[in-house]
C-alpha cells in the first residue's frame, strides 16, 4: 500500500512536470511543435491550416509581444529569441519523432492480435523524449529568466496571473 501511495505521488508530480514543460513548450517551440498560435492562443500567428515551420523571423515577432509591457530591450529580446529558436530547432525532431510513433502505435493495436511488447516500447521511447524535452524547456526557461531582470520577472509573473484569472470562469 506504501507502494503505491508514494507511486501516485510520484505520478502526479511526473505528470505536474510534463504539464509544465508543455506550457513551456507551446511558449517557446509553437513553430517547431505545430502550435496554431501566439502565447496563450494570443499574439503573432505560427502558420497557416498546419503549414508550420522553424522560422526566427516569427520567433522574435513572438518574443517582442510577449515583452512589449515588461519594458524589455533589443539586447534582451535577441537573447531570449536566440534561446528560444535554439530551443525550437533542439524540438523540431521530437514532432517528427511523434508523428512517426503514430503509425507505429495503430500498427500494434490493430493486428490480428494486440501487440503488447510494441505497445510497451513506444510508452518507454515517449517517457523518454518527454524526459529529455522537459529538461531541455526547463533550461531554456531558466536561460530566459536569467535574462530578464527580477522586476521583468515579477512583471510577466503578473500578466501570467491576470490571462488566466479572466479564463478561469471560462
Amino acid at each position: 500500500m506504501q507502494f503505491q501511495m508514494n507511486r501516485r505521488r510520484w505520478l502526479g508530480a511526473s505528470l505536474i512536470g510534463v504539464a509544465g514543460a508543455g506550457a513551456l513548450g507551446a511558449l517557446l517551440a509553437a513553430p517547431a511543435l505545430g502550435g496554431p498560435s501566439g502565447f496563450f492562443g494570443h499574439g503573432p500567428r505560427w502558420g497557416h491550416h498546419g503549414a508550420h515551420r522553424f522560422d526566427e523571423e516569427r520567433i522574435r515577432e513572438h518574443v517582442e509581444w510577449m515583452l512589449r509591457e515588461v519594458d524589455a530591450s533589443d539586447a534582451q529580446i535577441d537573447a531570449i529569441t536566440r534561446i528560444a529558436s535554439s530551443t525550437a530547432k533542439d524540438l523540431e525532431g521530437m514532432r517528427e519523432a511523434h508523428q512517426g510513433a503514430h503509425a507505429q502505435l495503430v500498427t500494434a493495436l490493430s493486428g490480428e492480435s494486440v501487440d503488447r511488447a510494441a505497445l510497451e516500447a513506444l510508452r518507454s521511447e515517449h517517457l523518454a523524449a518527454a524526459e529529455t524535452a522537459s529538461r531541455q524547456l526547463t533550461d531554456a526557461l531558466a536561460q530566459i529568466a536569467e535574462v530578464l531582470t527580477p522586476a521583468q520577472r515579477s512583471a510577466l509573473a503578473a500578466q501570467h496571473e491576470k490571462h488566466w484569472a479572466r479564463h478561469a470562469d471560462e
